[in-house]
């Protein structure tokens, strides 16, 4: 069995969700229609003119023309015409005068009303169905009627603001949406005869069983990629690993660039293949999400009973699904193409470690960034799309920033003082550095947290707003402390002669030349104790080089005592028991011993 990303089944969860609010909404509205005047004396009436003289906001479906309001009106989810009424500026008071939304609900009832009657006396025949015009209080009324029917059914009235919108006479415009009328309630009676039901069941049946393998099979291909990514995340951690061995035969070979420039160069190669298998299992995700809703969206269309709010039922997901693909598509590519930036720059030979490291955080504070950009675009577009009113942004920014300004002040903090890390470079992805007791290697940088690698391999994660001092180990050079001890009785002089001697000779390496800076900063004796002499030397070296010169230098010391004869401290330990010393006591011993054996 497929097992589906847990991603698609949120993303139906919330579909689900949203299609439930549509449909109660629906279901008010219908009540509302239901509860209104009856149609013909309110689809007749005539309201006034009025003259705006404010601009209040308007309901989604409602389009304001100077002294008009228009709206759609709608049979089985298709769109017939346009009804206009004068302006109304208070909704919630209109007085004599009826919004052209409640107008517009009020023919759809009708319309509706017309087909959707089951019962044999009632039933309109489709053959001998026509739509009349006659004229009552001097404007022109349309009726629908058939052979088997006693008495005609009221449509809607056409009203001088109709005209007025179209630009034409009444008794034209009557006659434009006669015929427009005809031919869809024909239809419509077509599409909800049992045989036609039957056919569009089967059709709704095959339209979900190929949406259900599509889904399988594009399921099948994320589970793939899902193992794909997991091999070459396992793939990558296991070279990275092994690239210290990697590093000692560059050596050897002489490779022109460091260690940590390869490392690098292996990291982006491999993240770039990652990042390749993430964008296809991210496009095979959406894939299913894309089938599932056409799917749905296609058999909902086939019934004319869900044909009206079919609409309505598919528009918000589709801007919601839509937004949030062609957003995450915009950041999927502007991730490949700062990754392709960096394994450009990564190959000037001109450019140091240094560079490296600093274009490499950059880049990830900038991907970070760009993260927020391109979802607060997408999300101020959907708000925009779905005709949300001035007001609701308003109070909706203000309830985000009370959020923001009670519980998240940390987090407020956390992106001023990455900000300000960034800003000040205080430390770069590749960083040896100690913050407080944490000391690692800085794995990852953004506004929010700071992720370091422990020596032993954990992996910390600390918030921005925690970082108060930072100890950079590898910035702009860095320093090798070593210390030996030798014995108490080597002659100093004779020792300090081969240290000196065993450090020169390394810095004179073809190899170590190009690493070691500089030798003669401290050298000399640092203590003398019971242990032994201690002689401590620095050696300035390149950054995150201070490591391996201390274990070259510590490996050749050994072998050149060796050859000298020159033996390290020993700690000197002297017994007492009741004020003798040690040789003292074994004095006794052997005279105590003499005098029990004569």
């Amino acid at each position: 069995m497929v097992k589906l990303p847990r991603q698609f089944i949120y993303g139906s969860l919330a579909w689900i969700c949203a299609t439930s609010i549509v449909l109660v909404n629906f279901a008010g509205d219908e009540r509302a229609i239901a509860s209104s005047t009856h149609p013909l004396i309110t689809a007749a009436q005539l309201p006034s003119f009025a003259v705006p003289n404010s601009t209040p906001v308007l309901p989604s479906e409602v389009e304001r023309r100077g002294t008009l309001e228009s709206a759609r009106i709608y049979l089985d989810g298709k769109e017939l015409f346009r009804i206009a009424s004068p302006v109304v500026l208070d909704r919630s008071n209109p007085g004599d005068l009826i919004p052209v939304e409640i107008r517009a609900k009020q023919i759809e009832a009708n319309l509706q009303q017309t087909v959707s009657s089951y019962r044999s006396n009632e039933t309109l025949d489709r053959n001998t169905l026509q739509v009349i015009v006659e004229t009552i209080n001097e404007q022109p009324v349309l009726f629908v009627r058939d052979r088997t029917q006693a008495e005609t059914k009221v449509l809607l009235t056409v009203t001088d603001a109709d005209a007025q919108y179209a630009s034409t006479s009444k008794e034209r415009l009557a006659q434009q949406w006669r015929e427009t009328l005809e031919q869809a309630l024909r239809l419509a009676l077509e599409l909800r005869k049992p045989g036609a039901l039957k056919q569009q069941t089967a059709v709704a049946t095959q339209v979900l069983m190929a949406t259900l393998g599509l889904s399988l099979l594009f399921g099948a291909i994320w589970t793939k990629l899902r193992h794909r990514r997991k091999h070459l995340e396992q793939r990558q951690a296991t070279e990275i690993a092994a690239a210290p061995a990697t590093a000692s035969i560059a050596t050897e070979l002489d490779e022109p660039r460091s260690w940590l420039v390869q490392e690098l160069q292996q990291y982006l190669g491999w993240q770039r293949r990652i990042q390749f298998v993430r964008v296809l299992q991210w496009i095979s995700f959406w894939a299913i999400a894309f089938i599932w809703m056409v799917g749905i969206a296609y058999s909902l269309s086939l019934f004319p009973q869900t044909q009206q709010f079919a609409r309505k039922v598919i528009t918000i997901p589709i801007f919601v699904l839509l937004t949030w693909f062609f957003a995450g598509l915009i950041n999927r590519v502007t991730d490949l193409l700062i990754d392709r930036f960096i394994q450009n720059r990564k190959q000037d030979q001109s450019l140091t470690e240094s560079n490296l490291q600093r274009i490499t955080t950059v880049a990830s504070f900038l991907k970070g960034l760009k993260l927020f950009l391109i979802y607060a675009t997408g999300l101020l577009w959907l708000l925009q799309s779905l005709n949300l009113v001035p007001g609701s942004v308003l109070i909706l920014g203000t309830l985000i920033a009370l959020a923001i300004s009670f519980a998240a002040q940390s987090l407020v903090k956390d992106f001023v003082n990455g900000l300000l890390i960034l800003l000040e470079d205080q430390y770069r992805i590749g960083d040896m550095v100690r913050i407080g007791t944490v000391a690692g290697r800085v794995e990852n940088l953004n506004l929010r947290i700071t992720q370091i690698r422990s020596d032993e391999g954990d992996l910390i994660t600390l918030p921005n707003n925690l970082i108060t001092q930072v100890e950079n180990r590898t910035r702009l050079w860095a320093r090798a402390d070593v210390r030996i001890e030798v014995a108490y009785q080597t002659n100093v002089d004779r020792a300090l002669a081969i240290v000196r001697e065993t450090i020169d000779r390394m810095a004179r390496d073809p190899h170590w030349q190009t690493i070691i800076l500089d030798t003669h900063e401290v050298f000399g004796v640092e203590q003398i104790s019971h242990a032994g002499i201690m002689i401590r030397v620095w050696i300035k070296t390149m950054p995150m080089k201070q490591w391996d010169t201390a274990r070259e230098l510590r490996r050749r010391l050994k072998n050149a005592f060796d050859d000298r004869h020159i033996q390290i401290g020993i700690p000197q330990q002297i017994w007492i028991d009741n004020g003798l010393v040690q040789s003292d006591r074994i004095e006794a011993d052997r005279m105590s011993e003499s005098e029990r054996h004569p």
